[in-house]
């Protein structure tokens, strides 16, 4: 699972202006919150809305999750990642790197 992976880079990042927004898929906002807490995560946490809203497949044309945007000050997409393999949060980290210097 890459929240939990993702977390030092958050640590890392956080007092730059950084932030996560995690997207359930599930709708299942109970176990959500639930694995956040148990992680320690402070990601910010959205729902994806019910079948028929389903935001971020309908708004932003999500089909596979996870699904990752790395969004400048601006609402630019800079980088766009579908699915996530260990040994993907160094990737991440450049890049971020690479938007906040």
């Amino acid at each position: 699972m890459e929240l939990p992976r993702l977390k030092p880079i958050y640590e890392k990042h956080k007092g730059n202006g950084f932030e996560f927004a995690v997207v359930d898929r599930t709708n299942d906002t109970e176990n959500a919150l639930q694995f956040i807490e148990e992680n320690g995560l402070e990601y910010r946490f959205l729902e994806n809305g019910e079948e028929e809203a389903e935001v971020v497949r309908k708004v932003f044309g999500v089909r596979t999750f996870p699904t990752s945007y790395l969004i400048d000050g601006d609402g630019k997409i800079l980088y766009a990642h579908i699915g996530f393999n260990e040994g993907d949060e160094e990737m991440f980290d450049e890049e971020i790197d690479s938007i906040l210097n």
